[in-house]
């Protein structure tokens, strides 16, 4: 785990320039992208409010087609898309704000006379483990995978099940499309 003020490599977070690379395993209908970096961005530090970005190495994402039925009696299958997000761990989190020039005091007094150190991350509420199923309604804890290939390889299972798997690609497009109509609907 690191954590740390936005530095910059090129002009971009060194966070996603530093990530490993992904690696892609498809088996029938499922896949599974293993060595992802998960990146929670949604914490702050509370004194000098600067975004910080927690992540963890060694996630795995698993996308593909499941099939099910739509109530326990029917005998009608269906077939659905799923991703799921999972991170190998909650990110740690550091005893200090990464940012350098944050001036949080390393103590506080209670109403006791008790020094106690400060607490200096807002948003640590978000950085829960997982599993998080990305689909219409997202965790918003949910945190993203941190290198841009991650996205390419996921664009890759959804072709290569399309080739694959036709008939269940269709079934799974027809019953997305009922969902969003549904959701739609309210």
């Amino acid at each position: 785990m690191s954590s740390g003020s936005p530095e910059f490599v090129g002009g971009v977070y060194a966070w996603v320039v530093t990530a490993p690379q992904p690696v892609l395993t498809v088996t029938g209908h499922t896949a599974v992208i293993s060595d992802v970096r998960f990146v929670w961005s949604r914490a702050r530090c509370g004194w000098c409010h600067r975004a910080v970005h927690l992540y963890t190495d060694g996630g795995t994402i698993a996308a593909g087609i499941t099939l099910g039925r739509q109530r326990p009696r029917s005998a009608a299958v269906t077939a659905r898309w799923y991703t799921v997000y999972r991170p190998a761990a909650a990110p740690s989190i550091a005893d200090d704000c990464p940012n350098p020039a944050c001036h949080r005091p390393a103590t506080r007094t209670l109403s006791t006379g008790e020094a106690v150190a400060t607490g200096w991350l807002d948003g640590a509420w978000t950085l829960a483990p997982g599993p998080f199923t990305d689909g219409a309604v997202t965790d918003v804890r949910c945190p993203l995978p941190a290198n841009p290939d991650t996205y390419q390889l996921l664009d890759r299972v959804w072709a290569a099940l399309r080739a694959a798997h036709p008939g269940m690609a269709a079934a799974a497009d027809a019953h997305s499309r009922d969902q969003r109509r549904r959701a739609e609907r309210g």
